[in-house]
């Protein structure tokens, strides 16, 4: 029987509150039985214990002890600050989130959830990290035929599109662009399709030689680096062309 590791975080379920502790099930180790002492309850002094602990209450818990022979699991919610009970618990939800969805795929493609995650999730998986990773990726068009088996592909994506909201970071820039030759205007067009061939990058004209340089990416990070790579491009072909090129990013950072 799978079983959590010492000093491993793990997500419960309060399922009794005594005076003297809480008894818990774990959540991801199929509602195996655990238990926090009221000493393991909070770091300062426990007056009433039912004031800090509700039933039904789910937490994040660390394991401080594991007696296999006693078939008991010692906790605590003591030793779990705010900040990781927060992160524990976004990425045990995110996870629940995704298998729900290959249970969505197995039921709709009359499979077995079993073989669906051998097939499907594992690779997605292998490939991408996590899930979710590998869910976002698909809604931005990523193609996973060469991923997971081609008779799954085409139900992948009709499950993202209807279950995925990809949250995109848009980070935004003024360029100006000059070339006094008699070919100046198409030399600068084309240093603004180099722009406009990197994906999530597009051009607005604004006037008076100024243009406005949009992209956009699932993370901040990835959009800096998708907009780098366009003003670098842009750059290049400026050079070459005798367009004289400048750009300057905005410092206001957009989601949507």
């Amino acid at each position: 029987m799978d079983i959590p590791e010492r000093d491993e975080l793990v997500v419960v379920k309060v399922v009794k509150v005594l005076d003297y502790g809480v008894f818990v099930e774990l959540l991801e180790f199929n509602n195996m039985k655990g238990f926090i002492h009221i000493s393991n309850v909070s770091s300062s002094w426990v007056k009433n214990i039912r004031n800090l602990v509700k039933m039904n209450q789910v937490r994040v818990a660390k394991v401080v002890n594991i007696n296999e022979e006693r078939d008991q699991i010692d906790l605590s919610f003591a030793r779990v600050s705010p900040q990781i009970d927060k992160q524990k618990m976004t990425e045990f939800k995110q996870i629940n989130r995704e298998e729900k969805l290959i249970e969505i795929l197995a039921k709709q493609e009359k499979k077995k959830f079993n073989d669906v995650w051998t097939e499907v999730a594992e690779p997605l998986i292998e490939e991408y990290g996590s899930l979710h990773k590998a869910f976002e990726k698909v809604a931005l068009g990523q193609d996973i035929s060469k991923i997971i088996p081609k008779n799954w592909v085409d139900a992948v994506n009709e499950m993202v599109e209807k279950n995925i909201v990809v949250s995109i970071k848009t980070l935004k820039g003024t360029a100006t662009a000059k070339c006094p030759e008699n070919n100046g205007l198409g030399k600068i067009k084309e240093v603004f399709s180099e722009v406009e061939s990197v994906k999530g990058c597009s051009v607005i004209y604004n006037g008076a030689g100024t243009y406005q340089l949009t992209c956009s990416a699932p993370t901040y990070k990835e959009a800096e680096r998708v907009m780098k790579n366009s003003v670098e491009k842009a750059e290049k072909t400026a050079k070459k062309n005798s367009v004289k090129f400048s750009f300057k990013q905005d410092n206001e950072k957009q989601k949507k």
